[in-house]
């Protein structure tokens, strides 16, 4: 498994432990965008005083190490968590990673750290012993290890002020027995320093040996000047029958750079790494309590467990995808290699993503929704995002102009949705003017006078890879769900007025609407290309919008169980791996676009559970399908934007692969 749980606070960054053991991924220098693909010197080592040594890992990078490799080992995820339980003869440990993510807690859900705790069955006594090496810097020299009261600290001198990751680390011990302040992992004796180079499939063994055998091994504390020297620290910990081993990894990132010329949240109350890994450790039980106790309080424990693992395991974007400034202005990143424009709308992209900020965090929700209305043009139109890794540059995405159809109605669902669920009136009072500009906007784009905004062909929608024309059921199920929405916030408001004309446009937006409906679906679309015979995964997708929001639904009873009873007979039996996008009427998957023949998990995830909280049981079907396509792929903290599905897999002709996609928490739709 190339990922694993992603550990790291809101808009800190991240790591991930994956199933063999190995901290990969990691994100925490600002790179959001570059992840290092893996931490030289990360590895556990119990070493029994009754029992053989081994490591909680896989695929060691030390050859001579590999009969200390375990014997059989498992990985259970479960967002903020991850844990490995590893076997050697009849001892057993247990290894949990976690960090801290608390509902209404956003000081300590911002935390620049993750805690590892070791317990180890079937032995009395012996030595646990954890390290890792130092990425202070993009550049290595001048990399320096220093001891910290119960571990070490990682710094680099010569790093200056336009260095993304200059900053330091720090690895703590709760109660150390010893600890190694400095070594190198490229030393190999009476080896020539060219046939030493081996970054990522050799280390040096002589501090494990230290462990292991008991062997003499000094500390060399120095600053990094040559190119072979690629300096880590270890910690060393007793344990005893039954009790746990604690340690704490934590940073803490000063750089900025031209992507990310920002300071982070986690600067306003912490002031080094040593300072974060001190806190992590003096708060641990509590912080581990409180962050798992939100699996059994915000989701429904009547749901199925695969369904309840997978609601959960979705909201792991919090750590890979988010942006918390250090004056808090807060976003998160739609795919984090491809894609990498913060707070993209449209397309349930952010809507979806954000539904455990809501539920967890709505001042996040809130300020968001604060930028993005601070961007919005003069006429009207809502910009698709903030920027392509910036805050600061938003941006109308694809091809604008012209701008989507599908922005500014999804602009006025966000803020209504945040406003009645938060209760925020006042909220919804001041950023009323903007919601009608919007509408306004959306207003402008019927051409043809039937009360629905059109398509010009320029792919302007969330199908942004898809041109075509006309009246298009996902646009105008969207802007239908809007206009009822708008409704709703201008009596809020006490704006009669306002609410008697919106009215008027519904019951003309909705006969327009009808119009696409053929007996037994709605059309996709009824401009260019001919649609005629395929059924369209978003031809209802408004019907999300009003069921969360507890509003009256788009179309009548009987067209939405018609329509939704033949995608799930076409779109949901077409592929035997997901719910592909377009599917012709006798099953044949759509070759029109990339958009057409893959399925958007996303929105087969926000669909499916619309169904499901309606009754209509056999759509859990199409979401476990879904699901346990992503878990077989090696998915399940990496969700695509879109799954190929032909193939189960991303497409092999696609190069614009979007990862850590930010629509992943869709899945939250099951547990409102």
């Amino acid at each position: 498994m190339l990922s694993g749980v992603p550990l790291g606070g809101i808009g800190a960054g991240k790591v991930e432990i994956n199933n063999r053991g190995k901290m990969v991924n990691l994100t925490f220098v600002n790179n959001w965008s570059f992840p290092i693909p893996l931490m030289r010197a990360f590895h556990v080592l119990v070493r029994p005083d009754d029992s053989e040594p081994f490591f909680i890992e896989y695929g060691l990078p030390i050859k001579k190490f590999f009969k200390h490799e375990p014997d059989s080992m498992t990985y259970t995820g479960r967002y903020p968590f991850a844990t490995l339980n590893a076997k050697k003869g009849g001892v057993e440990a247990e290894m949990e990673a976690f960090s801290s993510i608390i509902p209404h807690n956003l000081a300590d859900s911002t935390i620049p750290a993750f805690g590892l705790s070791v317990k180890v069955k079937g032995s009395k006594s012996g030595r646990i012993a954890v390290a890792a090496s130092n990425l202070a810097g993009t550049n290595a020299i001048g990399r320096k290890n220093v001891p910290a009261q119960g571990g070490v600290k990682f710094i680099n001198a010569y790093s200056n002020d336009y260095d993304g990751a200059r900053g330091e680390f720090c690895l703590l011990g709760a109660d150390p027995s010893e600890t190694h302040t400095q070594f190198n992992l490229d030393v190999r004796p009476g080896v020539a320093w060219g046939e030493a180079f081996g970054k990522y499939t050799w280390e040096s063994e002589r501090p494990w040996l230290s462990v292991i055998s008991g062997e003499p091994f000094a500390d060399d504390p120095h600053e990094v000047l040559g190119q072979w020297d690629d300096p880590a620290g270890m910690v060393v910990s007793e344990y005893g029958e039954a009790n746990e081993v604690r340690y704490v990894f934590s940073w803490y990132i000063t750089g900025r750079w031209v992507y990310y010329p920002y300071g982070h949240y986690y600067h306003n109350r912490f002031g080094g790494a040593e300072e974060v890994g001190r806190y992590m450790l003096t708060e641990f039980d509590r912080l581990r309590r409180q962050s798992r106790e939100w699996h059994d309080t915000l989701v429904r424990k009547d749901l199925p467990e695969w369904l309840r693992d997978a609601i959960i395991n979705s909201t792991y974007i919090l750590s890979s995808s988010t942006w918390l400034d250090e004056n808090g202005r807060f976003s998160a990143i739609e795919g984090t290699k491809n894609d990498r424009q913060l707070g993209s709308i449209s397309g349930l992209v952010y809507e979806t993503g954000s539904l455990p900020i809501l539920k967890m965090f709505p001042e996040l929700e809130k300020r968001f929704l604060e930028t993005s209305a601070k961007y919005a043009k003069d006429d009207g139109y809502v910009l698709h995002d903030f920027g392509i890794l910036s805050l600061d540059h938003p941006t109308g995405c694809s091809r604008y102009p012209p701008g989507r159809k599908d922005e500014c109605s999804t602009f006025n669902l966000l803020v209504y949705r945040y406003s009645s669920w938060a209760n925020d009136l006042p909220f919804l009072r001041e950023t009323y003017p903007k919601m009608m500009k919007a509408l306004e906007w959306d207003l402008r784009q019927d051409r043809d006078g039937d009360g629905l905004p059109d398509l010009e062909g320029e792919a302007d929608s969330s199908w942004d890879a898809f041109p075509r024309t006309g009246r298009e059921s996902y646009v105008s199920s969207i802007f239908l769900a809007s206009l009822i929405a708008m409704r709703e916030a201008a009596r809020l408001l006490d704006r009669s007025d306002d609410a008697e004309r919106i009215s008027k446009m519904l019951t003309k937006g909705k006969q327009s609407f009808s119009e696409l409906y053929n007996g037994r679906y709605f059309e996709a679309w009824n401009g260019q290309p001919s649609s005629a015979g395929y059924l369209f995964m978003g031809q209802l997708a408004g019907d999300w919008w009003t069921n969360i929001l507890g509003l009256e639904s788009i179309t009548d009873e009987e067209k939405s169980n018609s329509s939704y009873d033949q995608l799930f007979s076409v779109n949901a039996q077409a592929s035997r791996y997901c719910t592909p996008n377009l599917v012709h009427e006798s099953g044949r998957i759509s070759e029109m676009s990339i958009q057409a023949y893959t399925s958007w998990p996303r929105m087969v995830f926000a669909l499916s559970a619309v169904r499901y909280r309606l009754g209509d049981k056999k759509w859990l079907e199409v979401a476990k399908k879904e699901w346990d396509n992503l878990v077989a792929q090696g998915l399940t903290w990496d969700h695509p934007s879109r799954v190929d599905g032909r193939t189960g897999g991303p497409d092999p002709n696609e190069t614009y692969f979007l990862d850590h996609y930010l629509g992943s928490p869709a899945l939250w739709t099951f547990a409102l």
